[in-house]
């Protein structure tokens, strides 16, 4: 994939213009512009005829004002016409165009710059063109009598080079993806609002046409057939015949859609005729089902928030990350799948999109969902319609009490499912029926007090599906790495029944506008013909793990808009064929899956990828995991970052932190009278061990304020997403009033270890420390944890010379005085004598490692 920052105009070539305007949000004028001339190159109008940035006619005093066009183009190359003068070059006009970065000018555009433009050309041929981001129409002269009228037609009723305008049938091909569809029918409903339909009617209608539309494109797709929705304002139909086509043209779509739909629309349309032909000539050149997948998500998310009156931040997961699972489990021809917990059935609509993109399998009368709540059928249904299926095999259920019916009946089970420690199932009858919601007790399986939901859904997907059938399922971290007995025995469970094939780590807040604040994962599984009896001989296989870094989304504000990748050196947005490109990195989770062992042993994994070929992807060993007493799975344990990391240090002069530190307990015996100081996780800096106190009565003290410190105490933060912070606790702590959060974890230096304090205070500086604390940490939010264990036993370098140790201990001095020293030494100054110098800082505080 070349990537180019600037914009390419295929008549100008390279260009210095911005993609976007000043605002971000918009593509620029010139944007529009060139998407304007590869169409007309697309129509077969030669490029040598075409020019950009045209003026019409000069007026005013000696000419210095001008009438300009933004393309034209002639009937004979342009390098023949510049010899003309303007009115002979007029005369040589065939089509001008108007072009707008967006519509909020577009009368004004039409009235006041088109029309008088075209009316300076004398053929009665000549054609008009108006583009902006949400119409591009056609301008066409008629003679009426002894008058030349201009009338407007939708965009694709433009001709092909050498072919006169005429009011031709719109066939399939003619149409074109858009870019946004929220605007466009926006537009459309201020159509309806114009013409006084109240609100609520007006999105009834809206889905009446867009249920038509999108039979329309469903059923002459495949023979590029002559579309229903034509643009009538150039047609010869009268209103009657237009409001009869419309209510003829849905009744066929009700006879396909209507049985799956919650709410069956009226097959009459309460409108007029002559607003439906308003609306047509909007909605006639558009491809819906060959619009982006993004486009679409983005346009149920608008739509259906109004048709069913519910806010669908709740159910959103983006398209993006959705595609990445379903890629990796790769449905195919043949699969039947079904995911247990569909919410809005994104899972299915990423399966039916990846199984006929990279197998031309159309499987959607193969795609099954189930929820147990009616509004999520609903919207499942519509989203699946939306997306070009109707089959629509949603039904409404509880996939825990149902799970004996369906045992075994799929290939493939996808699935997000309900996750959190309060989120749990209660019924004893529905536990008894899960070995994850039982537990032995003198012989016999017992229902336990309550399990978490999640897990549940786990056994619900690997017992959906047939022996050596596929599960796609998003955990939060916790399950994967949390010590808990629980934990521990699902990871054992999970084992024993399924080959783990890849595990990838998102980012923190990947989940946000779905309410969910955890660090979550997506396990792919490939189900055991046999589950295992124990782990102790268990055959050995690689697992890949990797993590996220980037999702192309804003995880670190309220706003979720798209981010787009930026050149760093000036800010201008990074393009493919004119288009800015997602600042993800998904392709190369695909990537670095697809290059390693993992292929070879699961052969679904990348069937239909050319490019998959096992060489240097990262994978870990599962006996590397069974050799762990707790099982962890979680991905950044496991991830490339940290395990090479951890070895290059194995390689220098090293140590560990249990070499040099113990763990300490002071128990605070507080006074309400008395004064102390204490210091809060924020007050904590990765700055040398530096921190700031704030004094409180006791009575008043932060009841995470335990950890009572001495002179030279440390202090290790022991949360994911504090950790890196740590602090010395300097002479004031002399009086036994210095108190610390319980977001740290407590230790002293080893009788005899001191001398590898310079060394420990310089590891704790480094990011070397920073990526393991991170790495280490289990749980599925921001509070997850590190325990001491692991802190201990984390390898820091030595410092490489004995000046460097001496500058050390002096800077160790100067914090137990209460100095604070910045860290801006060890980065700028220490680390370059280390390799350590070169590990990647986080490109944000959402990257998990």
């Amino acid at each position: 994939m070349t990537m180019n920052p600037q914009l390419f105009c295929p008549i100008r070539g390279a260009l210095k213009a911005k993609l976007k305007a000043k605002d971000g949000l918009t593509f620029t004028e010139e944007k529009r512009r060139i998407d304007c001339i590869n169409l007309l190159i697309s129509k077969g109008y030669p490029k040598d005829r075409i020019e950009p940035e045209t003026k019409v006619i000069k007026f005013g005093h000696k000419g210095k004002n001008s009438l300009r066009a933004d393309i034209v183009v002639y009937d004979r190359p342009v390098v023949d016409v510049k010899v003309l003068a303007d009115e002979k070059r007029r005369e040589c006009m065939k089509i001008i165009g108007e072009i707008k970065r967006d519509s909020s000018g577009a009368d004004s555009a039409k009235n006041d710059q088109l029309k008088p433009a075209l009316d300076l050309v004398p053929s009665i041929d000549a054609i008009g063109i108006y583009w902006d981001d949400i119409e591009q129409t056609v301008f066409f002269k008629e003679m009426k009598g002894p008058s030349i009228i201009t009338k407007e037609a939708s965009i694709a009723t433009l001709p092909n080079f050498g072919i006169a305008f005429a009011a031709v049938d719109i066939f399939y091909n003619d149409l074109k993806p858009v870019t946004d569809l929220v605007r466009r029918f926006a537009l459309m409903d201020d159509v309806l609002h114009q013409a006084g339909h109240p609100k609520d009617d007006r999105y009834s209608l809206l889905f009446q046409v867009l249920l038509l539309k999108i039979f329309d494109e469903q059923s002459t797709k495949a023979k590029n057939g002559r579309m229903i929705i034509q643009d009538f304002s150039v047609h010869g139909a009268t209103d009657a015949d237009v409001l009869e086509i419309f209510e003829k043209g849905l009744e066929a779509a009700l006879k396909l859609y209507g049985n799956n739909l919650p709410k069956r629309p009226s097959k009459k349309i309460n409108s007029s005729g002559e607003t439906l032909r308003q609306l047509s000539k909007l909605i006639c050149p558009i491809n819906i089902l060959g619009s982006s997948p993004q486009v679409i998500q983005d346009f149920f998310m608008y739509f259906g928030r109004f048709l069913y009156k519910v806010d669908l931040g709740q159910y959103f997961t983006p398209y993006e990350v959705i595609d990445l699972i379903v890629r990796m489990v790769n449905p195919k021809f043949g699969d039947v799948v079904r995911d247990p917990a569909c919410g809005t059935a994104d899972f299915l609509v990423g399966a039916m999109r990846v199984a006929e993109e990279r197998h031309g399998a159309k499987i959607a009368p193969q795609l099954h969902g189930v929820d147990t709540a009616e509004m999520a059928v609903n919207l499942s249904v519509f989203n699946m319609i939306l997306n070009g299926d109707g089959s629509s095999n949603i039904s409404l259920g509880d996939s825990l009490r149902d799970l004996s019916q369906h045992e075994g009946k799929y290939t493939v089970a996808l699935c997000n499912p309900p996750f959190g420690a309060r989120i749990v199932e209660k019924r004893k009858d529905v536990l008894a029926n899960f070995e994850l919601g039982t537990e032995e007790i003198a012989g016999k399986r017992v229902p336990l007090k309550s399990q978490e939901t999640g897990l549940l859904f786990v056994e619900v997907c690997m017992r959906s599906v047939t022996p050596g059938g596929r599960v796609g399922i998003i955990l939060p971290n916790g399950y994967l790495g949390n010590r808990g007995e629980r934990y521990r025995e699902f990871r054992r469970w999970l084992i024993r029944h399924a080959k783990v094939a890849a595990i990838v780590g998102f980012p923190r807040f990947t989940f946000k506008k779905s309410g969910a604040d955890v660090s979550a994962s997506v396990v792919i599984l490939e189900k055991r013909h046999e589950p295992l009896i124990g782990l102790a001989n268990a055959p050995d296989q690689p697992i890949h793990f990797n993590l996220v870094e980037k999702v192309g989304w804003d995880l670190q504000s309220n706003r979720s808009g798209r981010i787009y990748k930026r050149d760093p050196k000036d800010g201008s947005f990074v393009l493919e064929s004119n288009e800015p490109v997602l600042d993800a990195d998904f392709d190369r989770v695909l990537s670095e899956l697809y290059s390693s062992t993992v292929v070879d042993g699961f052969d679904w994994l990348a069937a239909g990828v050319a490019e998959a070929s096992s060489g240097t992807g990262w994978v870990v060993q599962l006996d590397e995991v069974i050799a762990r007493d707790d099982f962890c799975l979680d991905p950044k344990r496991w991830s490339r970052k940290h395990a090479e990391l951890v070895s290059n240090i194995g390689g220098l002069a090293h140590f560990s932190i249990g070499d040099v530190l113990q763990p300490v307990t002071r128990k605070l015996k507080k006074n309400a009278g008395d004064i102390y100081r204490y210091v809060e996780i924020e007050k904590i800096y990765e700055n040398f061990g530096s921190y700031i106190s704030t004094d409180y009565y006791g009575w008043a003290l932060p009841d995470r304020g335990k950890l009572v410190a001495a002179p030279g105490d440390i202090f290790l933060a022991n949360i994911w997403s504090s950790a890196g912070k740590w602090m010395i606790a300097g002479d004031e702590a002399n009086d036994g009033r210095l108190i610390v959060t319980t977001g740290c974890t407590h230790f002293e230096v080893v009788p005899g270890q001191e001398h590898l304090l310079p060394d420990l205070v310089f590891g704790l500086s480094t990011e070397a420390f920073r990526v393991q604390m991170r790495a280490l940490c289990t749980g599925s939010d921001g509070l997850s944890s590190i325990s001491t264990d692991d802190i201990l036993a984390i390898k820091l370098p030595l410092i490489a010379t004995s000046s460097m140790r001496d500058l050390f201990r002096d800077r160790i001095v100067e914090g137990q005085a209460g100095h604070l020293v910045l860290s801006r030494i060890v980065r700028d100054e220490l680390l370059a004598t280390t390799p350590q110098a070169e590990i990647a800082v986080r490109s944000s505080h959402v990257v998990q490692v």
